[in-house]
């Protein structure tokens, strides 16, 4: 299997000669940007201009009023919801996914059997060196109980543990957008409500309509821009990624399990079977 960055092949190999695969490659040779997110983001925001420039005045389109209540509005709705912990942490798992994580399930698989030959030649001291040199916090935590001495039922405990809480804290994530998402289109008839009372109040001054009617509109177009072309496609990206990475540990809990126990190389290739199955049905 060949890693591969915008038509490069980027496969490295280690100093006994083993491939490299992006989960023992440093930071600096992974994490290129997400395409599809950028190509994505930029093209929503390209069709946003071109329709606002298509009726030759785009400043209609602009209202600080309303843009503060419809995004201050579901902030505010969300933190009702949410501790303010969890909207911290689903803004940054948001950052996260500008940088498109490499490591895929079938690229786990074949690191993992390459690491198990390792143990197998040179024993299981090699998982120490190879658990400095990773930026995976799931699989340098297992190298190290492996390597430590645990106990076969420990590790898997302890990992399993530290899986499930990932796990439950990514669907958090998801949910936050997903929240926010539906309190958006909410906040934005609230912006049109206040818009139209504030234009019937106006109706002696025709100076004053219009403003209240542009509120009343315009907020109503935020709302629904911000759930459909931002909180709703953020949430289902994060939900995705969280679907990948607990693939991803999954196949990292089971092969530690099968080099803690020093089983066979080709016994864990059997095992693992499986999940590349299900990769590629």
């Amino acid at each position: 299997m060949v890693v591969e960055i915008n038509g490069k092949d980027m496969t490295k190999f280690d100093s006994q000669g083993y491939r490299m695969t992006p989960a023992s490659m440093p930071s600096a040779m992974r994490a290129p940007l997400n395409t599809s997110l950028v190509v994505g983001l930029v093209s929503a925001c390209s069709l946003m201009v071109f329709g606002a420039f298509s009726g030759g005045t785009p400043l209609r389109f602009i209202n600080p009023e309303g843009f503060l209540l419809v995004i201050g509005g579901t902030l505010a709705a969300t933190l009702i919801q949410f501790s303010l912990r969890d909207v911290r942490v689903a803004i940054g798992a948001s950052r996260s996914t500008l940088a498109q994580d490499l490591t895929s399930p079938g690229e786990r698989i074949q690191y993992l059997l390459n690491l198990s030959r390792r143990v197998k030649e040179s024993g299981i001291l090699v998982l120490e060196e190879e658990a400095t040199g990773i930026d995976d916090d799931f699989l340098r935590l297992g190298l190290s109980l492996v390597v430590d001495g645990q106990g076969v039922e420990d590790t898997h405990r302890i990992l399993t543990t530290e899986m499930r809480f990932s796990t439950e804290q990514a669907w958090r994530s998801v949910q936050v957008w997903e929240t926010a998402g539906n309190f958006a289109p909410a906040m934005g008839l609230i912006g049109t409500l206040i818009g139209l009372i504030q234009m019937m109040g106006s109706l002696n001054d025709a100076a004053a309509v219009g403003p209240a009617m542009a509120m009343a509109l315009v907020a109503t177009l935020y709302g629904a821009v911000a759930a459909n072309l931002f909180f709703f496609p953020m949430a289902g990206k994060l939900r995705l990624c969280a679907q990948e990475r607990e693939q991803c540990k999954k196949i990292t809990l089971e092969g530690l399990m099968s080099i803690a126990r020093l089983e066979n190389p080709i016994m864990l290739e059997q095992r693992l079977q499986s999940f590349a199955c299900a990769e590629n049905c």
